[in-house]
């Protein structure tokens, strides 16, 4: 199977100290440490790294002040956290909480021959369901790094971990992930 490394809207309006609609402060520093070194050792093992962030934009009126108006398209609140490690890697923005709603994502993914995801980021209760869930649909193996994610309160973190652990898919911490290179490449 190959792999491919799903880094999700690590931006400043959910992680910076003027974020519009911040997780919960006190996991951001972990949850930047594990993506961080996920990233690492994804490109030592050759797996390729997805940055995924939310853009949306200014016209959706509704749905922007239901957001708090986060991560408009072109703002600094849309930009990657300045703490989030960037290495070569193609670059996917969305406007809805499915990665999957932007079909460069899946083209991507099936011109690479990638079907095993393995997902990190934020909101676990949001935009990483939606994700896990449309990867899913897709037919996608997928693991969710639960140290690697983030949610609004740690309770939304651990209720989200707990629906997702009824789905086909792999929690595993991120210590699990890449640790068999040595023998097949795998996780």
């Amino acid at each position: 199977m190959k792999q491919a490394l799903l880094v999700l809207d690590i931006q400043n309006d959910y992680l910076s100290t003027q974020a519009r609609m911040p997780v919960a402060k006190h996991q951001i520093e972990s949850t930047l440490n594990c993506i961080n070194d996920l990233i690492k050792r994804a490109e030592k093992s050759n797996v390729p790294i997805l940055y995924i962030k939310n853009e949306f934009e200014r016209m959706q009126l509704f749905s922007n002040l239901l957001r708090k108006f986060t991560a408009l398209k072109g703002s600094k609140g849309a930009q990657l956290d300045e703490r989030l490690l960037r290495l070569e890697g193609p670059y996917f923005s969305k406007n809805e909480a499915d990665a999957f709603s932007n079909p460069s994502l899946i083209t991507y993914l099936n011109n690479n021959g990638i079907n095993e995801l393995i997902v990190t980021g934020i909101f676990i209760e949001g935009c990483v369901t939606a994700t896990v869930e449309g990867a899913l649909a897709r037919d996608f193996a997928v693991t969710v790094v639960d140290d690697a994610v983030a949610g609004a309160t740690d309770l939304s973190k651990e209720a989200a971990l707990t629906k997702l652990a009824t789905q086909d898919i792999l929690i595993l911490s991120s210590e699990q992930i890449f640790e068999s290179d040595n023998n097949q490449g795998e996780i």
